[in-house]
Protein backbone atom coordinates (compact mmCIF):
# COMPACT_ATOMS: atom_id res chain seq x y z
CA UNK A 1 0.00 0.00 0.00
CA UNK A 2 1.56 3.54 -0.58
CA UNK A 3 1.92 5.83 1.53
CA UNK A 4 -0.39 9.24 1.47
CA UNK A 5 1.28 12.38 2.48
CA UNK A 6 -0.84 14.09 4.94
CA UNK A 7 -2.92 16.79 3.88
CA UNK A 8 -2.62 19.57 6.20
CA UNK A 9 -4.13 22.22 4.42
CA UNK A 10 -7.96 20.38 4.55
CA UNK A 11 -10.17 22.91 4.18
CA UNK A 12 -13.69 20.99 4.14
CA UNK A 13 -13.96 21.59 8.11
CA UNK A 14 -15.35 24.59 9.06
CA UNK A 15 -12.89 27.46 10.16
CA UNK A 16 -12.08 27.55 13.91
CA UNK A 17 -13.75 30.91 15.00
CA UNK A 18 -11.24 31.06 18.04
CA UNK A 19 -8.08 31.92 16.04
CA UNK A 20 -9.98 33.12 13.64
CA UNK A 21 -9.61 30.42 10.80
CA UNK A 22 -5.82 30.44 10.85
CA UNK A 23 -5.59 26.76 13.13
CA UNK A 24 -2.97 24.37 10.81
CA UNK A 25 -1.74 21.21 11.46
CA UNK A 26 1.80 22.12 12.76
CA UNK A 27 -0.19 24.56 15.04
CA UNK A 28 -1.87 21.49 16.89
CA UNK A 29 0.98 19.36 16.84
CA UNK A 30 3.29 22.26 18.47
CA UNK A 31 0.60 23.03 20.98
CA UNK A 32 0.28 19.38 21.66
CA UNK A 33 3.97 19.02 22.17
CA UNK A 34 4.50 22.00 24.54
CA UNK A 35 1.16 20.40 26.45
CA UNK A 36 3.12 17.43 26.80
CA UNK A 37 6.50 19.07 27.82
CA UNK A 38 4.37 20.71 30.59
CA UNK A 39 3.46 17.42 32.07
CA UNK A 40 7.43 16.33 32.00
CA UNK A 41 7.95 19.55 33.69
CA UNK A 42 5.51 18.30 36.39
CA UNK A 43 6.86 15.24 36.87
CA UNK A 44 10.59 16.37 36.53
CA UNK A 45 9.62 18.12 39.84
CA UNK A 46 8.27 15.01 41.23
CA UNK A 47 10.74 13.23 40.96
CA UNK A 48 13.16 15.39 41.99
CA UNK A 49 10.91 15.54 45.32
CA UNK A 50 11.33 11.78 45.62
CA UNK A 51 14.93 11.27 45.20
CA UNK A 52 15.35 14.14 47.69
CA UNK A 53 12.95 12.18 50.35
CA UNK A 54 15.16 8.56 49.05
CA UNK A 55 18.86 10.35 49.70
CA UNK A 56 17.41 11.83 52.82
CA UNK A 57 17.09 8.57 54.49
CA UNK A 58 20.16 6.99 54.07
CA UNK A 59 19.66 5.00 57.09
CA UNK A 60 17.60 2.35 55.88
CA UNK A 61 19.34 1.24 52.75
CA UNK A 62 17.52 -1.85 52.49
CA UNK A 63 16.15 -3.80 49.05
CA UNK A 64 13.15 -1.63 48.95
CA UNK A 65 15.36 1.84 49.10
CA UNK A 66 17.74 0.90 46.39
CA UNK A 67 15.03 -0.42 43.90
CA UNK A 68 13.69 3.11 44.73
CA UNK A 69 16.44 5.26 43.98
CA UNK A 70 17.25 3.40 40.43
CA UNK A 71 13.71 3.85 39.55
CA UNK A 72 14.09 7.55 40.00
CA UNK A 73 17.19 7.55 37.86
CA UNK A 74 15.49 5.69 35.71
CA UNK A 75 12.31 8.22 35.36
CA UNK A 76 14.97 10.57 35.55
CA UNK A 77 16.87 9.43 32.45
CA UNK A 78 13.66 8.77 30.11
CA UNK A 79 12.24 12.23 30.91
CA UNK A 80 15.73 13.79 29.59
CA UNK A 81 15.69 11.07 26.40
CA UNK A 82 12.07 11.94 25.78
CA UNK A 83 12.48 16.24 26.40
CA UNK A 84 15.13 16.16 23.60
CA UNK A 85 12.22 14.28 21.22
CA UNK A 86 10.09 16.53 22.59
CA UNK A 87 12.16 19.94 21.71
CA UNK A 88 13.52 18.33 18.33
CA UNK A 89 9.21 17.55 17.03
CA UNK A 90 8.59 21.22 18.63
CA UNK A 91 10.86 23.05 16.51
CA UNK A 92 9.91 21.09 13.29
CA UNK A 93 7.61 21.78 10.49
CA UNK A 94 5.16 18.69 9.71
CA UNK A 95 3.63 20.47 6.81
CA UNK A 96 6.77 19.76 4.98
CA UNK A 97 6.06 16.14 3.13
CA UNK A 98 9.64 15.21 3.49
CA UNK A 99 9.60 15.36 7.49
CA UNK A 100 6.69 13.72 8.31
CA UNK A 101 8.42 10.32 8.48
CA UNK A 102 10.63 11.67 10.50
CA UNK A 103 8.42 13.50 12.94
CA UNK A 104 6.08 10.68 12.87
CA UNK A 105 8.97 8.20 13.77
CA UNK A 106 9.98 10.90 16.43
CA UNK A 107 6.19 10.80 17.92
CA UNK A 108 5.92 7.25 18.10
CA UNK A 109 9.15 7.13 20.21
CA UNK A 110 7.98 9.78 22.45
CA UNK A 111 5.24 8.05 23.28
CA UNK A 112 6.58 4.67 23.60
CA UNK A 113 8.50 6.64 26.36
CA UNK A 114 5.99 8.53 27.77
CA UNK A 115 3.86 4.47 28.43
CA UNK A 116 7.28 3.09 29.78
CA UNK A 117 7.71 6.57 32.06
CA UNK A 118 4.18 6.05 33.60
CA UNK A 119 4.83 2.43 33.90
CA UNK A 120 8.61 3.14 36.01
CA UNK A 121 6.42 5.96 37.84
CA UNK A 122 3.38 4.01 39.04
CA UNK A 123 5.63 1.23 40.54
CA UNK A 124 8.06 4.26 41.71
CA UNK A 125 5.37 5.70 43.61
CA UNK A 126 4.09 2.95 45.36
CA UNK A 127 7.51 1.81 46.36
CA UNK A 128 8.03 4.92 48.19
CA UNK A 129 4.49 5.57 49.09
CA UNK A 130 4.25 1.67 50.67
CA UNK A 131 7.10 2.01 53.19
CA UNK A 132 6.18 4.11 55.58
CA UNK A 133 9.98 3.79 57.21
CA UNK A 134 11.02 6.01 54.61
CA UNK A 135 8.54 8.79 54.60
CA UNK A 136 8.71 8.90 58.18
CA UNK A 137 11.87 9.30 58.67
CA UNK A 138 11.99 12.02 56.01
CA UNK A 139 8.81 13.92 57.75
CA UNK A 140 10.34 13.70 61.20
CA UNK A 141 13.66 15.29 59.92
CA UNK A 142 11.83 18.42 58.20
CA UNK A 143 10.06 19.17 61.12
CA UNK A 144 11.36 21.90 63.54
CA UNK A 145 12.61 21.81 67.25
Amino acid sequence: MRKQPMDVDDTTNPRNTFDHGHSTFNRYATKKTLANSSFEIALLVTNAVQLKTLLGNKTTQEALWYVGLSLVCVSLFIQVINACILVLMGTDDISKERRQHRLISLNNFSLILSVLLAIVNVVLNVIVAVDPQILATTINATKPA
